[in-house]
């Protein structure tokens, strides 16, 4: 009697690691296919590109990340700030111009964006948050426009700033990533992997009308426990392998089998390759693997595995790819200046790593890395900790990029300044549809598609005319 434990297909059938061919973990896998888009084709796609969007969920305290240097714009910084202000000669200088002062600051623990900054390779946008139509303080406190819907709210924000329809509350809207994905179906031809990798999970960003994203870990893509033993695999292929003639059971088979093979051909792609990298003698390479101070971050973990899909891309028949990377814990209400050091330290050094593994790859003028988040905090601390506002700072990094910039407007810092909706909620004078536009126009997205991507866009500026409304990545 043979007395293998999996011999057995009944009994294979029933245990649950085998038994998820038919269940929410293989159905969730199934999303994670590139899907067949209906739109229509546009856009250039001509050699390689990606972004990256790092989103820093919980509500970054930006006004830190990026403070006033100039004397007099200083003073009223730390008046507002009180508890909250960094010591002036903490923060790393830069100039802009463009702006009411050319003296700005950087968070001291993030020297290496002030490298970048410095080389030409990085910009800031000030200011910029989510927008329905252009408002002033003055038509916000009558009411007579209109403003997102869930405005301050951690979940509605962070759905808006991914879908760029903050009109409509939830998760109905489409993603602006995904609905770029939508409009690009000539990209990735030949690739069974979406255009959307998300190294976070499921997010909307990246989920359109037709294609949804392709979800992996930072260890690579999740596959199906014990597929390479052979009983295992001869069983799951003969559930896998007929012709069905009831049609969801034909589509629940054709998906599965897709998956499986499509998970497989990835891990095959990115499972071999290592990183070489390393930089400026902070972090060692041990095993493959980035660490810093003995410890691998979770960014860094994420931001190494999409160098290695990237390395993939030929083998993944991509030229388009976009990826999705969030880290929290940006939620500072208790305590904002040790707990942003940290969370610093770690942006700082993995982006350091990822640019230097760009560069021995002779792929940093082909990708750009951008920021976002749910909203800026208050300006006024409640203590040790600052709340929940609307406008802050981000920035977009790359060999593209027109950098040593400050983008937008930086406002006021002063309280009761023209933008203050109280407490220091600042109003944003940048829409994330300019700064989004200008990095879908970059990857491919023609004009005309700018409207569909960014459905308030026309409410800012012509998408046909300045596909670059800010000059960020233009000419």
């Amino acid at each position: 009697m043979n007395t293998h434990p999996t011999s057995s297909r009944r009994k294979f059938l029933m245990q649950s690691n085998c038994a998820a061919v038919g269940s929410a973990s293989l159905f969730s896998t199934l999303f994670s296919l590139q899907m067949t888009a209906g739109a229509t084709a546009g856009g250039s796609v001509s050699g390689y590109k990606a972004l990256v969007c790092l989103f820093l969920s919980g509500g970054n305290d930006s006004f830190n990340m990026l403070a006033p240097k100039d004397a007099a714009a200083y003073s009223e910084y730390a008046a507002v700030r009180t508890t909250l202000a960094l010591p002036q000669g903490d923060l790393l200088p830069i100039t802009s111009t463009g702006q009411p002062y050319a003296d700005f600051g950087i968070h001291h623990h993030l020297p290496f964006l002030q490298n970048l900054y410095n080389a030409g390779n990085l910009a800031f946008v000030a200011n910029v948050g989510t927008l329905i139509e252009p408002t002033s303080l003055a038509q916000y406190n009558a009411g007579t426009t209109s403003v997102p819907i869930g405005l301050f709210s951690h979940a509605d924000e962070q759905v808006h700033w991914q879908t760029l329809v903050p009109q409509i509350r939830g998760a109905g809207p489409k993603g602006w990533g995904g609905r770029m994905a939508d409009c690009m179906t000539q990209a990735n031809l030949n690739s069974s992997v979406g255009m959307n990798i998300s190294l976070s999970g499921n997010n909307v960003f990246q989920v359109g009308s037709s294609s949804n994203p392709y979800t992996t870990t930072p260890s690579g893509p999740v596959l199906l426990a014990d597929y390479q033993d052979p009983l295992l695999t001869t069983a799951i292929d003969s559930i896998l392998g007929p012709h069905y003639k009831n049609l969801y059971h034909k589509t629940l088979a054709s998906s599965g089998r897709n998956a499986i093979d499509t998970a497989l051909a990835f891990d095959a792609a990115v499972g071999g390759l290592s990183t070489t990298e390393t930089f400026a003698n902070l972090q060692e390479l041990v095993s493959g693997s980035w660490v810093y101070n003995g410890k691998q971050t979770q960014l860094d973990k994420r931001l190494q595995m999409i160098s290695k899909v990237m390395a993939a891309r030929t083998t993944l028949g991509m030229d388009r790819q976009i990826f999705f990377v969030n880290r929290g814990g940006w939620d500072h209400h208790n305590e904002v200046i040790l707990s942003q050091e940290d969370r610093f330290n770690e942006v700082n050094d993995a982006i350091a790593d990822f640019w230097a593994e760009l560069g021995h790859m002779g792929l940093q003028n082909d990708v750009v890395l951008f920021t976002a988040s749910d909203f800026g905090r208050t300006l006024t601390s409640n203590g040790q900790g600052s709340d929940h506002a609307w406008g802050g700072n981000a920035f977009m990094l790359g060999g593209n990029v027109n950098g040593g910039q400050i983008y937008g407007q930086y406002p006021v810092l002063a309280r009761g300044g023209a933008l203050d909706l109280g407490r220091g909620r600042l109003l944003p004078t940048t829409s994330v549809d300019e700064y989004s536009a200008e990095l879908a126009t970059w990857f491919g997205v023609p004009s005309a598609e700018l409207s569909t991507v960014f459905p308030n866009s026309g409410n800012f500026f012509d998408p046909l005319a300045t596909p670059y409304p800010l000059g960020m990545l233009g000419p």
